[in-house]
C-alpha cells in the first residue's frame, strides 16, 4: 500500500489541480477504512498535506507530526541542547497540541463520557518558519466556509493571533459556517520581504489546489469565501488571476495586485458571485500601493463600509474589530447575506486625501515606490528581531508549559 501511495505522488506532480485532487480523492475511497487509516499513521508526512485527502485523515497525519516534533524539542531542551528558536517553537506546538474543547461521547460500555476534541489540521510544517493550515468547524456539513489568508510577520509563533480571528468570523457568519486560515505559504517576515511579491507568486499554486481539495471534500452545496487580508491579498489576487475557486472574495487592506491590473474584471474568476474590497481611513498599506492599485479604488469593485456608530475604523489594523461594520460586513459575505451588505464610497486615494485633509497619502506613495524605502525597512526589522529574541521563553517555560506574558513582535496582518 505504501508503495501504491508514492506512485500516486508522482503521478500527481505533473497534474491539473482540479485532475490531481480527484486522482488523491479516489485513491482514498478505494481503500478500506483501516487501510487509511494505517497509511495515515505510517505515511503521515505525505497524508497530512495531500490535497484530496479526506480530512478526517489529514488532522490525524498532522497531529501525528506534531507530536513528533515536540517530543524532538522536548529531549533537546532537556538534555540542554535547544536552541532559543527551538525553545520558541516547543511552546509553539505545546500550543497546537492543546485541545480545541471538549464533546459528549459513548464509551465502549455504553456511558456518556466527555472528550477532548484536538484541533484539525490540514497542514503543519513545524520546521523553520513553519506553516499551518487549521480548520474550526465541520468542513463535511459546514454551509458556508471562509478561508483566511494572513498577511506578513506571521510565523508559527504569531499566527495565532489569525486563529482568534477565524473563531470571531465565524461567530459573526453564524451557524453553519467553518473557518481556515490558510498559512499554507511562507508569510514575508518584516518590511524588506514584505516589499517583494516572490512569497505571494510562490503562494499562489498552493492556493489554487487548496482551493480544488476543498471543493473535493465540501458538502455540494456549500459556499467558500476566500479573505485575503493585507499581504494576503496579495496572495489571494495572485492566485485568482491563475483561477483559484471561490464563490466569493474580500481583500481587506491590499498593498495592491500588479501595475497592470487595473480593474475588477481582470481579476475575477468565472462564476464568481460577489468580489468586494475595503479600505479604511489612513490605511497606510493601502495607500502606499506598493504592489499596485488597491482593487478598492476600481471603478467596478464592490467597496464595503468599514464604520458605523459604534466603531470608526482607522489605519492598517482593524477590519475585523468585532462589532464594527467592517467585521459585520465580513459576516454577511460568509453566510450569503449579500443584498445586506453595506457599500463604501468608490473614491480613488487622492479624492480621500483631499475629503479627509491628509497630505501624506501621495507622498507615502511616492516613499513606498522608492529604493529609499529599503534602509529603512531593513532598521524596522532589525528593531523588530531584537524584540522577538528578547521575548524568548526561559527553559522553565518551556519545561513546565507555565503561560507567559507576549510582548507585540510587530504588526500581524
Amino acid at each position: 500500500m505504501s508503495e501504491d501511495l508514492d506512485a500516486l505522488l508522482l503521478r500527481l506532480r505533473d497534474l491539473p489541480d482540479d485532475r490531481a485532487v480527484a486522482e488523491a480523492d479516489a485513491f482514498f475511497r478505494s481503500l478500506p477504512a483501516e487501510q487509511a487509516i494505517a497509511l495515515a499513521e505510517s505515511r503521515p508526512e505525505q497524508v497530512g498535506p495531500l490535497e484530496g485527502a479526506p480530512p478526517e485523515l489529514r488532522y490525524r497525519a498532522n497531529h501525528l507530526i506534531l507530536v513528533a516534533a515536540q517530543q524532538r524539542l522536548h529531549t533537546l531542551v532537556e538534555n540542554r541542547q535547544a536552541t532559543l528558536a527551538q525553545r520558541r517553537r516547543l511552546v509553539t506546538l505545546n500550543e497546537m497540541l492543546e485541545p480545541a474543547g471538549k464533546r459528549l461521547d459513548v464509551d465502549a460500555a455504553g456511558n456518556r463520557v466527555e472528550v477532548e476534541v484536538p484541533r484539525q489540521f490540514l497542514l503543519v510544517d513545524p520546521e523553520g518558519q513553519g506553516r499551518m493550515i487549521e480548520v474550526q468547524g465541520d468542513l463535511r456539513t459546514a454551509k458556508n466556509i471562509a478561508v483566511l489568508v494572513p498577511g506578513m510577520n506571521n510565523d508559527l509563533e504569531r499566527v495565532r493571533a489569525q486563529s482568534v480571528r477565524a473563531k470571531e468570523i465565524g461567530e459573526e457568519a453564524g451557524r453553519g459556517t467553518a473557518t481556515i486560515v490558510w498559512l499554507g505559504y511562507h508569510a514575508p517576515l518584516g518590511l524588506t520581504q514584505g516589499r517583494s511579491t516572490e512569497s505571494a507568486r510562490a503562494a499562489a499554486p498552493l492556493l489554487c489546489r487548496f482551493q480544488e481539495g476543498l471543493a473535493m471534500v465540501r458538502s455540494p452545496g456549500a459556499k467558500v469565501t476566500l479573505i485575503g487580508n493585507s499581504y494576503g491579498a496579495q496572495v489571494v489576487t495572485r492566485a485568482m488571476m491563475q483561477g483559484a475557486r471561490a464563490h466569493r472574495y474580500l481583500l481587506t487592506g491590499s498593498p495592491g495586485v500588479d501595475p497592470s491590473i487595473t480593474s475588477a474584471a481582470q481579476l475575477t474568476p468565472p462564476g464568481t458571485e460577489f468580489f468586494a474590497v475595503a479600505r479604511s481611513r489612513g490605511d497606510y498599506v493601502s495607500y502606499a500601493e506598493q504592489h499596485g492599485p488597491d482593487p478598492a479604488s476600481f471603478t467596478d469593485a464592490v467597496r464595503i463600509e468599514t464604520d458605523n456608530e459604534q466603531v470608526q475604523i482607522t489605519g492598517h489594523m482593524a477590519y475585523f474589530a468585532k462589532n464594527s461594520e467592517s467585521m459585520k460586513n465580513v459576516g454577511r459575505i460568509v453566510r450569503g447575506e449579500l443584498g445586506a451588505v453595506t457599500l463604501g464610497a468608490r473614491t480613488t486615494p487622492a479624492e480621500e486625501t483631499r475629503m479627509l485633509g491628509m497630505s501624506w497619502a501621495g507622498p507615502l506613495r511616492t516613499l513606498g515606490q522608492s529604493p529609499v524605502v529599503v534602509p529603512i525597512s531593513k532598521a524596522f526589522d532589525g528593531l523588530a528581531m531584537l524584540r522577538t529574541v528578547a521575548s524568548t521563553p526561559s527553559r522553565k517555560t518551556v519545561l513546565d508549559g507555565t503561560p507567559r506574558s507576549r510582548q507585540q513582535e510587530g504588526p500581524e496582518r
